[in-house]
């Protein structure tokens, strides 16, 4: 497993959207692509404040494989998830996807911790 470098975190992020794939699958869980910048202090709240709250981080490792991607330098696979999100900016960006890649939901910027856990539950249900 690797963690990413930008993240002091209690969450395993993957570097590599294959990476997740592969946990999600084996796991039946959900992915959860984070576009951000290392420089980006949306990003890091995001991270290290809001998804670190202990009832966020309890249903985050539950339910999803994380993916943290650059935005100045996506994959090629996070590039083409990227450029279908209907909102492509602030970061960070987070996508919400099924283990084939298909994007469940997503939203841009900074959330409050109500509504990312509501965001993530709904990106649970979605078929």
């Amino acid at each position: 497993m690797s963690q990413h470098p930008w993240f002091t975190s209690a969450l395993t992020w993957r570097t590599h959207l294959d990476d997740a794939i592969a946990e999600a699958t084996a796991s039946g869980k959900r992915l959860m692509l984070v576009i951000g910048r290392a420089t980006c202090g949306g990003t890091r709240a995001l991270v290290e404040r809001t998804l670190a709250k202990e009832e966020i981080e309890e249903f985050t490792r539950e339910k999803f494989a994380l993916v943290a991607a650059d935005a100045d330098a996506l994959e090629p696979r996070a590039r083409e998830i990227f450029d279908a999100l209907p909102v492509k900016a602030p970061t960070p960006l987070i996508a919400y996807l099924a283990v084939d890649g298909r994007l469940l939901a997503s939203t841009a910027g900074g959330r409050p911790p109500a509504v990312l856990l509501n965001d993530m539950l709904g990106a649970t249900t979605r078929k």
